[in-house]
């Protein structure tokens, strides 16, 4: 769901009507008047502009436009992670001011209707003399702003449009100045130096419901064309997420961001198959990066997010190099159709034990689909496939207690660099007096390169 759909979701939730029996505003003097009674509530300007007209004067509230989806709003700012109160507000601006972003501490007060705030802000005494000054003086033109004022110094608007035009690397301050000087918001949600978020954050508190839809869908057409990755908050992780990584991707190859972000959802929610593409790429990528770790970690998390069906069982075959099937010769069941509907033979555990039972039908020493001998083990010059000569005294006197469980002495086993190989146990005892290939001809140096790379 995207940030449009959660403001559009539901109806009017939580909402409080302005036309509450025997609750009057004046807009002269923010006074309400209760039957007889009647007391004054000091507010700031922008909240009193809320009160008129939605008649919620809640203690520990910010300024929000009047709407029919507050609800709404609230959530979507928790997305943006501007879902303050007044007394959570006034925290994480003691902290932007402790550690000296003043500008930005003054520019959110300011957003959320706190113009004394940020006056207080700017007038702050700490940080270097130059910008002290510069900081005091914005804070005296900024004193003379008046919220929802008709008639407006000429020069003062003038002066402050110069400001914000002279403000290129103080973006809080620029933002604030434009909309004092024009009274337009949009001067403010179009600033490119603020980050989306905060744009977002300042269109849910003050733009009516039919113009923060039309800025939110015009938000997101401008992010998924710039391949802007800010803009996942405007799209969630949706198929228009995959169209604004398909820009990225595009514009700055950076298939990492995109595998990574897009894996919670596909295949899981959706399919798509531009993802699957990047996500190939990406392995790839690791692959020749020789980041295996990093790899199998990837593929085991993004296993964890599909659903069962789409995740490739635990299984390693050894294939035929001339039909490419798999090695099962002794228990193999056939024709097993997949779900693409291909049929193909399918190998089950077996053991040494059972292989002299269970080869009557298959010999083991070729493959089972196209009749090929298989390859020669490189010490005992036999067929891999054939037991060697201990498992075959042992199958011989029936001596289950002596076999390898996991027939791991008739594994093939082989080099990745010279691709020379033979039984498991042939390999192993050949290993422990050398660290050459067992081929005469061949010079590699397998089991150095081995403990490379368990290193």
């Amino acid at each position: 769901m995207n940030l449009l759909e959660v403001l559009n979701t539901g109806t009017s939730l939580n909402r409080k009507t302005s036309t509450n029996k025997g609750n009057k505003y004046d807009p002269d003097g923010g006074r309400r008047s209760s039957g007889n009674k009647s007391r004054t509530i000091t507010t700031p300007p922008l909240q009193q502009q809320q009160q008129a007209v939605t008649g919620e004067p809640e203690q520990d509230s910010l300024f929000m436009v009047s709407t029919k989806k507050r609800t709404q709003r609230k959530l979507a700012l928790k997305v943006c992670g501007f879902d303050y109160s007044q007394s959570e507000l006034e925290e994480e601006l003691v902290r932007l001011e402790s550690r000296g972003d003043y500008d930005q501490a003054a520019g959110w007060a300011f957003f959320c209707g706190l113009t004394e705030r940020a006056i207080e802000a700017l007038k702050s005494e700490r940080g270097s003399g130059h910008d002290e000054q510069q900081r005091k003086l914005m804070s005296a033109v900024l004193a003379g702003f008046q919220p929802g004022a008709v008639n407006v110094n000429p020069t003062w608007r003038d002066l402050c449009e110069s400001l914000s035009q002279d403000m290129v690397d103080r973006p809080y301050l620029r933002a604030i100045f434009s909309y004092i000087s024009s009274n337009d918001w949009f001067r403010v949600l179009n600033e490119p130096r603020l980050s989306l978020k905060e744009r977002v954050a300042v269109a849910l508190r003050v733009l009516d419901d039919e113009k923060l839809s039309q800025y939110l869908e015009k938000s997101t057409e401008r992010v998924i064309e710039e391949g802007d990755v800010e803009g996942v908050l405007l799209t969630g992780l949706t198929t228009s997420a995959v169209d604004l990584f398909e820009q990225t991707v595009n514009r700055y190859s950076d298939v990492q961001t995109a595998s990574l972000v897009m894996s919670y959802v596909v295949p899981q929610r959706f399919k798509d198959k531009r993802v699957e593409d990047w996500v190939e790429s990406y392995r790839n990528l690791l692959d020749r990066w020789q980041l295996w770790h990093s790899r199998a970690k990837f593929d085991i998390e993004r296993g964890k997010r599909m659903n069962s069906s789409e995740v490739a069982p635990p299984q390693v075959y050894v294939r035929c190099t001339y039909c490419a099937q798999t090695l099962g010769h002794r228990l193999l069941v056939q024709n097993v159709r997949t779900r693409e509907g291909k049929r193909m033979n399918v190998q089950t555990n077996i053991s040494p034990a059972s292989s002299g039972r269970a080869s009557g039908k298959q010999k083991p020493t070729v493959c089972p689909s196209c009749r090929k001998p298989l390859p020669r083990c490189a010490l005992c010059l036999l067929h891999l496939g054939t037991p060697i000569d201990p498992v075959r005294k042992t199958i011989a006197m029936n001596d289950s207690s002596k076999t390898d469980p996991a027939g791991f002495d008739l594994w093939f086993t082989w080099c990745q660099t010279c691709r020379h190989g033979g039984h498991a146990t042939h390999i192993f005892d050949w290993f422990r007096n050398h660290d050459t290939c067992p081929v005469s001809s061949c010079s590699c140096h397998c089991y150095s390169l081995s403990k490379v790379a368990d290193e």
